[in-house]
């Protein structure tokens, strides 16, 4: 499960920086919007493969297994953001370096916990309905 999971954060991590130097580069937004519009994307990426795939949980009301992976998008999205725009301002690190010290730490220290444990939780799990 932690393999199929961490496969499906790689594809939705390279979906969400992809989004993250397009808003950037290209459209022009500024770095804290750009960074937080990725997540959404890659957001999206992740659920689905997560849902159907990483811990096959599709049987699981579609509703709340949303509600909850949202508040999780969101608490992430600003982790990422807040984290990105810190070491901006106060190291050396350019935005993409920094982009990816912080990914790695907010996929390690929130989502994959949050997911495995709460928003993709086995049935029968105290967690689940």
């Amino acid at each position: 499960m932690f393999f199929r999971a961490q496969t499906s954060a790689v594809l939705a991590t390279a979906t969400d920086f992809l989004i993250m130097v397009f808003c950037y580069q290209v459209l022009g937004l500024p770095l804290g919007l750009a960074v937080a519009c990725g997540p959404v994307v890659g957001g999206i990426v992740n659920f689905s493969l997560n849902r159907y795939w990483s811990f096959r949980v599709s049987h699981a009301r579609l509703v709340r297994q949303l509600v909850s992976y949202m508040t999780v998008c969101l608490v992430s999205a600003a982790a990422n953001s807040g984290g990105v725009l810190l070491l901006v301002e106060y190291t050396a690190l350019a935005y993409f370096p920094a982009r990816v010290v912080v990914a790695l730490l907010v996929a390690l220290v929130i989502n994959y916990p949050l997911h495995r444990f709460v928003v993709f939780a086995a049935r029968g799990s105290l967690l689940e309905d």
